[in-house]
């Protein structure tokens, strides 16, 4: 595996998409919140993701820094973006997120 290259992910930002993706999506329960896959067969080229993160996680700065660690998790988990093109990730714990902790659940959840 090159590790210099970046998986091509694009962010899953329409309203009705993401609404899509919780009403059909294989949801999983985590410690930190909620996760939902969803595949869909017709567009397979693209792999989309959306992380939502509650205001009441902390400030913005916070808040970006859960999102980069939660997109961070996402591209190491190879068995998520080969299975399902279509990712919600939904953060409700309060505080800084921890990479190995969020990894190693997410890795036994799937």
């Amino acid at each position: 595996m090159n590790l210099s290259r970046r998986l091509r992910i694009q962010s899953l930002k329409r309203r009705n998409e993401i609404q899509e993706v919780f009403d059909r999506g294989k949801k999983i329960y985590l410690g930190f919140g909620l996760l939902v896959l969803h595949n869909r067969p017709e567009d397979t080229s693209k792999r989309k993701v959306a992380v939502l993160v509650k205001k009441q996680c902390g400030n913005a700065v916070v808040r970006n820094q859960i999102k980069r660690v939660l997109r961070h998790v996402f591209c190491a988990l190879p068995e998520i973006y080969n299975s399902y093109n279509r990712v919600v990730i939904l953060y409700r714990e309060r505080g800084r997120a921890n990479y190995h902790s969020i990894y190693r659940e997410m890795k036994s959840k799937i």
